[in-house]
């Protein structure tokens, strides 16, 4: 595999005592769009921050093209756009004005920055909000605005921590059609979220983190069949909701009907299935597949 990102046995633990991440490996593959899923605190934020150099690890190995992201890290961020969860603007400028700013710091020539400003404010549809200064911006605006910045120079790596984070659907379904178009072209996008809905819209292959570690990654249909998770039955049975999960639907049926029920659900299994059925709730590994939830 031609990798973008490498990272190997990365572990991180903050001064209180906390890990935030343990034991971590994984390769993204050039031309790829990995997600990193889990709920807020399950280190996927530190994960990233590693990557982009804004934290050292306490120890374990992280490369980016080749290049070591601890020893060589202004190498590293060259090569990268990067979404952070949260930041501070320039809050005078206009959006036009930002994208223009940031362009140059990126190091391109003033009319290309123009250029690529005036391209990105119809790419993000920022069109009616061009001449607003960032303190007039809301949230979703200012999500636009740093998907902008983040790919102005057209980087070989984007690197998103939650990067929908209060879009609207449109907006949102706006911001997924760009990541592909990158995509397309040839650049790795890594992002977290903690979406199920966009990992499956979006993402070649998934990994699943929980509590720091990283449980499974894999693509969605590679993560149901290793697992058992194909399809599940859902039916209420003494008064309660129930799901069986199984590889076959066929046989979920017949289980089912042997119980005396008659009124049930098929249906395959998404990604929050297989997420709730790899932690157990627990952050670890069920031994199989759930009969029961």
């Amino acid at each position: 595999m031609d990798a973008a990102v490498e990272v190997r046995n990365l572990n991180k633990r903050y001064r209180n005592g906390t890990w935030a991440n343990r034991d971590i490996t994984l390769t993204v593959a050039r031309g790829e769009l990995l997600a990193i899923l889990g709920p807020n605190g399950a280190g996927k934020t530190t994960l990233v921050r590693q990557i982009t150099t804004e934290l050292l690890p306490t120890s374990g190995e992280i490369r980016v093209f080749g290049l070591d992201a601890v020893s060589r890290p202004n190498q590293v961020k060259a090569r990268m756009g990067v979404i952070p969860q949260e930041t501070n603007f320039y809050w005078g400028l206009s959006v036009r004005q930002h994208l223009r700013i940031f362009g140059k710091l990126r190091g391109l020539p003033p009319r290309i920055a123009s250029r690529r400003a005036a391209e990105l404010v119809s790419d993000l549809g920022l069109e009616e909000h061009s001449d607003k200064p960032g303190e007039q911006l809301s949230g979703g605006l200012r999500r636009r605005l740093l998907v902008g910045i983040a790919v102005l120079a057209d980087p070989d790596l984007l690197v998103l921590d939650e990067p929908s984070v209060g879009l609207d659907p449109e907006s949102r379904r706006d911001l997924w059609d760009l990541l592909r178009s990158y995509r397309r072209r040839g650049a790795t996008v890594l992002l977290t979220t903690h979406s199920m809905e966009e990992a499956e819209a979006l993402c070649d292959r998934v990994g699943i983190i929980h509590e720091g570690a990283l449980l499974a990654l894999d693509t969605i249909a590679n993560l149901r069949a290793a697992h058992g998770f194909d399809y599940k039955i859902s039916f209420v049975a003494d008064g309660r909701p129930q799901i069986l999960y199984g590889a076959s639907d066929t046989a979920l049926v017949q289980q089912v009907q042997a119980k005396g029920i008659r009124e049930f659900a098929v249906s395959k299994t998404n990604l929050e299935d297989v997420y709730l059925g790899l932690t157990d709730g627990k952050g670890r590994l069920n031994e199989g597949p759930p009969t029961d939830a």
